[in-house]
């Protein structure tokens, strides 16, 4: 499996290091890999197969995304500590994913104070690019104010 590079911000020997010390979970179609409500305290990394991020609505599932390899699942709740706020469902007959504990990170930022800021900072860059994404995507009709509100 080549090695996919999601914190870009870690050194090759760090990034190495932590998939070696991260677990390999494998989930079949309609598998959950997060439970939106559920206490999120891992980070996953697809990779293989495509997984869609589901959210309920009033009883109904509405799809927000789908996503392949390379893409990472369960930062916001890492982050914020809160429990998730979508679901991410396997959407291939063999999805894979890189689990990486909270529990993980302390480890390595209690060996290495500066990987906190190195990981931090590529969880950052991760977000950002989705919340850009995010925003280049609404629709151009749309005003500030039906969008952000009117503070």
């Amino acid at each position: 499996m080549a090695m996919l590079k999601v914190f870009k911000y870690l050194n090759d020997d760090e990034y190495k290091t932590l998939l070696q010390t991260a677990e390999i979970k494998s989930f079949k179609p309609g598998a959950l890999l997060i439970r939106q409500g559920a206490e999120q305290t891992n980070i996953y990394i697809l990779v293989k197969g495509n997984a869609k991020v589901v959210r309920d609505h009033d009883g109904f599932m509405v799809d927000i995304s789908q996503h392949g390899p390379g893409e990472i699942f369960g930062d916001m709740s890492f982050i914020e500590g809160q429990s998730a706020s979508a679901s991410v469902e396997a959407c291939d007959p063999e999805v894979q994913a890189i689990m990486i504990t909270h529990d993980n990170i302390k480890k390595f930022i209690q060996t290495d104070a500066s990987f906190a800021g190195r990981f931090y900072e590529s969880l950052a860059a991760i977000l950002s690019r989705r919340l850009r994404a995010t925003t280049d995507s609404l629709d151009a009709s749309q005003s500030p104010e039906d969008v952000w509100g009117n503070p």
